[in-house]
């Protein structure tokens, strides 16, 4: 199920399709089965399973987003933010195509609810956009290897479940889907878009009988799977920095407060990262040789060049380090960046084990009456401190060892 095998079950609005996202979800909410039932969508019916959406007004889970860390809270907001924009895009659109609502088969659908957007049909829609937003799978639709089209739901494999290291199945890409990609020359080759999956056995896994096969989403940190999924990686002290885990931390909102401290200044600099397009997603990593992202070291660089210099755009140095016409701008200014660096992982740190601290002791303290989700979510929650903590104990090791970036 993608925009292609859609397509002719909803044309465009004044020329514009609706997003792979939008239309999938549209279509799953069109045809979402009664609880237990079946879909009577003729043609994806038998794949579309309706288990009950419990929307969580629990005071803890509201309690526990509280705990998050700061960047998985600004995720989880940007995610929530992308889920609105889409509902809002899907009404407009049927809501002017009321005809839409005829290829439905469920007996409740009318436009009126999409114009109101009532309660009940949102929360089938966050059903819907979850599904695709957690089960879509890269498949090749469009010429360009990244174009947002390149996605769709998949029969059978939508079930697998994730794990952290090895893979029990290996998606196996369509041979012709990645060799049009490259142009060969003048001469024009025509290839077939999609074609069949196929997929192989992990040689260096041994499968019992009956065992459930997992599928690795890929390499994703705590951070990420916990926004998209709601759910975090298991793993033991020191796995990150021997790298058997994908350790990474984002680092945005202290970065932005030592930008802040340089006063008027500050907005200059972030119309120079804007332009350059270094603003934002400033990360560290904890894959060894544990390191910050280039994109941090380049904000971190900017951040350390003289006021003055800044001010009046005589930044060719900071820009020539940029493009790689020179190595550093000086090793006095290497070394101010690094302690900068050191700072912000001493941050971390300092936050990371209070917050820790403050998860332990709920654990000591249990309530009576927690709903049965709340230990293993709190446990979720306490994973996304500790790769903080780790990340930022690994990266201000690297810069105290002198490890160069």
């Amino acid at each position: 199920m993608n925009s292609r095998t859609l397509s002719a079950t909803y044309p465009p609005l004044q020329g514009q399709y609706l997003s792979p996202t939008q239309v999938i979800s549209l279509h799953l909410l069109l045809h979402k089965p009664h609880d237990g039932g079946e879909s009577h969508d003729s043609r994806f019916g038998s794949y579309i399973i309706n288990k009950h959406l419990q929307t969580n007004s629990n005071p803890k889970a509201q309690e526990l987003l509280g705990h998050l860390p700061p960047s998985v809270s600004s995720s989880l907001q940007a995610l929530t933010a992308r889920f609105w924009e889409d509902w809002d895009a899907v009404r407009k659109y049927v809501t002017a195509l009321p005809m839409i609502c005829d290829s439905s088969s469920r007996q409740d659908i009318d436009v009126d609810r999409f114009r109101l957007g009532d309660s009940a049909l949102t929360t089938d829609y966050v059903w819907a956009w979850l599904n695709v937003n957690t089960r879509c799978i890269y498949y090749r639709l469009d010429p360009s290897v990244s174009s947002p089209l390149n996605m769709t739901l998949c029969p059978i494999l939508d079930f697998a479940n994730h794990a952290p290291t090895a893979t029990h199945i290996k998606p196996v890409l369509p041979l012709d889907s990645e060799l049009w990609a490259a142009p060969t020359g003048p001469r024009k080759h025509t290839k077939r878009l999609g074609g069949d999956y196929a997929f192989t056995s992990n040689c260096e896994t041994t499968i019992p009988p009956d065992t459930e096969l997992f599928l690795r989403y890929g390499s994703h940190p705590n951070r990420k799977l916990f926004v998209e999924y709601g759910f975090t990686n298991t793993w033991h002290e020191g796995d990150l920095q021997r790298g058997r885990c994908d350790g990474e931390v984002d680092v945005q909102d202290i970065v932005e407060e030592h930008f802040k401290a340089k006063g008027p200044i500050a907005d200059t600099m972030r119309r120079i990262l804007d332009e350059e397009g270094y603003w934002g997603d400033w990360t560290m990593h904890a894959s060894p040789p544990a390191h910050p992202s280039y994109r941090l070291i380049t904000a971190l660089r900017l951040l350390h060049c003289k006021d003055d210099d800044v001010q009046h755009d005589r930044v060719g140095h900071w820009k020539a380090v940029v493009l790689g016409e020179q190595a550093i701008i000086s090793q006095e200014h290497e070394q101010a960046w690094r302690n900068t660096l050191l700072k912000i992982c001493e941050t971390l740190i300092e936050r990371a084990n209070s917050n820790i601290v403050g998860l332990n002791e709920r654990t000591l303290r249990p309530e009576h009456g927690l709903p049965d989700w709340y230990e293993w979510m709190l446990g979720n929650v306490r994973r996304l401190w500790l790769e903080e903590l780790e990340v930022a104990s690994c990266v201000a090791q690297s810069v105290q060892s002198g490890v160069e970036f």
